[in-house]
């Protein structure tokens, strides 16, 4: 592998919606519940480094009230899940690209459509220090020795 390739590479934030069948539902909660443990384990068993789910949000287009985008009917469920994933990728472009084939290697006959995508700011792939993880600070550790 060429280093200069590997460097090249930034993180994306890419969205897409998952439309996700669930039969042998017996009410749109179990639904819901069992979707977004499906999505979530196979997108785990992916090269995505995050993945958040969310129930898709419709509104009527009469009153304009809001809820979530799932059905139950007798014997099958369907839920519209919001997947946001972040990838490497060399172009805004190539990440949209990256995560269908991402989340889609897992996901067979699953129409993924992505959303949106947008690049991540720099300071959002650095790991947190060790006193954003619970460690006590050096001046907390010298104020309980006196």
């Amino acid at each position: 592998m060429n280093p200069d390739a590997a460097s090249s590479k930034d993180w994306y934030q890419v969205r897409l919606t998952v439309p996700w069948v669930v039969p042998g539902a017996p009410g749109v909660q179990d639904a819901i519940n069992i979707s977004v443990a499906e999505v979530g384990k196979r997108a785990s068993a992916s090269n995505v480094r995050s993945c958040d789910i969310e129930v898709q949000d419709l509104a009527c287009p009469g009153c304009g009230y809001e809820m979530e985008a799932a059905l139950c009917t007798t014997g099958y469920g369907m839920v519209v899940l919001d997947v946001t994933v972040e990838v490497t990728a060399r172009s805004l472009e190539d990440s949209r690209t990256v995560a269908k084939r991402e989340l889609g290697s897992r996901m067979k006959d699953i129409p993924l459509t992505v959303i949106e995508a947008a690049p991540l700011e720099t300071g959002d792939t650095q790991d947190p220090g060790g006193a954003d993880l619970g460690a006590p600070s050096k001046q907390h550790r010298e104020s309980n020795r006196m």
